[in-house]
């Protein structure tokens, strides 16, 4: 499988905001702190803020890929206000699908408002709700 960077994942979500009628209020850039996309809904108040990563580097990303998922839930949850117009993304490459549907409670995402969008190596991106996840979580149980 392909690896994919982090500019990768970000500039295809960039393309799929715009596409879902998201103007970009703030990108940032690999050296600048905080959320890497904030994009506001054309013509309303609500606000999309994603945080992307990309593949981990190397022959063997597979151990590293948990700690830079974690890194990723960890960055969005420090950003999750209290306020309705606010949604939440994290965007990673299509590699990651399996962490997602594995590890986050479906009843988190709901209750935070946290989505997930995968990108595929050729730069499709997915949309994951917590209602994607709920029904596999509870077949588990």
């Amino acid at each position: 499988m392909t690896q994919l960077t982090e500019e990768f994942v970000k500039n295809h979500v960039l393309e799929w905001l715009s596409k879902k009628g998201y103007g970009v209020i703030k990108v940032k850039t690999m050296t600048e702190h905080g959320e890497d996309i904030r994009a506001r809904k054309i013509k309303s108040r609500n606000y999309f803020i994603v945080e992307c990563k990309g593949d981990p580097p190397g022959k063997n990303p597979e151990k590293i890929r948990h700690g830079f998922f974690v890194s990723g839930l960890g960055e969005v949850i420090q950003r999750v206000r209290h306020e309705k117009h606010y949604r939440y993304g994290l965007a990673f490459p299509e590699s990651y699908r399996q962490l997602v549907f594995k590890r986050v409670p479906w009843v988190g995402c709901k209750r935070l408002g946290v989505e997930f969008l995968l990108v595929s190596n050729k730069g499709k991106v997915e949309r994951i709700t917590w209602r994607d996840l709920k029904e596999p979580q509870i077949r588990k149980d």
